[in-house]
């Protein structure tokens, strides 16, 4: 699924995941995961790397 596939980008970088949260958006129903990084700044180049959506923190506020 989408988060194993999350996992195993992070895992062949290195990247350690200190904690996550995951809910279902009201509106869509999508999958949403808030990730806590060892190293966030090298999570985030990677992810959109590897064309992952990372939402805004604005947008993340809203919902």
């Amino acid at each position: 699924g989408g988060l194993s596939s999350i996992l195993q980008v992070l895992d062949r970088q290195q990247i350690n995941v200190e904690y996550m949260y995951a809910f279902v958006e009201r509106c869509g129903g999508n999958a949403v995961i808030i990730f806590r990084f060892d190293e966030t700044d090298k999570a985030i180049s990677v992810l959109k790397a590897e064309n992952i959506s990372i939402l805004a923190g604005e947008r993340l506020y809203s919902m």
